[in-house]
C-alpha cells in the first residue's frame, strides 16, 4: 500500500487552504497599508494645495491693506503677521554633496600578514 492512500484528502486540502489563507492575509494587510498610504499622500497634497491657496489670499489681503493706506509697521504693531517671503523653486536648503567615491574593499591577500612577526606585533599592541 502506498503512503498516499493512508492520507485523508480532506485533511490535506484543509491544511493547504489554511496555508493559502495565511499567505493571503499578508497580501490583504499589504493592500490595506498601500491604500492607507495613498490616502495619506492624497491628504497631504490636498493640504498643501489648501495652504498655498490660503497663503495667496493672505498675501493679497496684506497688499490690499497696504494699498488702503496702512503701513507695515502699523500692522506689525497691531500684532498682525506679515506674509512669508515666497520660496524660490529649485534652491535646496542643504547643498548637494559630491558623489562619494566607491569604497575599496580589501581582499584577503591585502589584509593577510606577510610574516608571523606582523601578527605578533598586532597582538601585543
Amino acid at each position: 500500500m502506498s503512503a498516499i492512500t493512508t492520507l485523508d484528502k480532506s485533511a490535506v486540502l484543509a491544511r493547504a487552504r489554511e496555508a493559502i489563507d495565511t499567505r493571503t492575509r499578508f497580501v490583504e494587510t499589504l493592500f490595506d497599508a498601500a491604500t492607507d498610504a495613498a490616502a495619506a499622500h492624497s491628504a497631504v497634497a490636498d493640504a498643501r494645495e489648501a495652504a498655498a491657496t490660503a497663503d495667496a489670499a493672505f498675501e493679497k489681503a496684506y497688499r490690499d491693506t497696504l494699498a488702503a493706506g496702512w503701513t507695515a509697521a502699523e500692522l506689525k504693531a497691531a500684532g498682525l503677521p506679515t506674509p512669508a517671503a515666497p520660496r524660490r523653486p529649485g534652491r535646496r536648503s542643504n547643498p548637494r554633496r559630491s558623489k562619494a567615491t566607491t569604497p575599496t574593499v580589501a581582499t584577503p591577500a591585502d589584509t593577510a600578514p606577510t610574516d608571523g612577526a606582523a601578527v605578533d606585533e598586532q597582538a601585543t599592541a
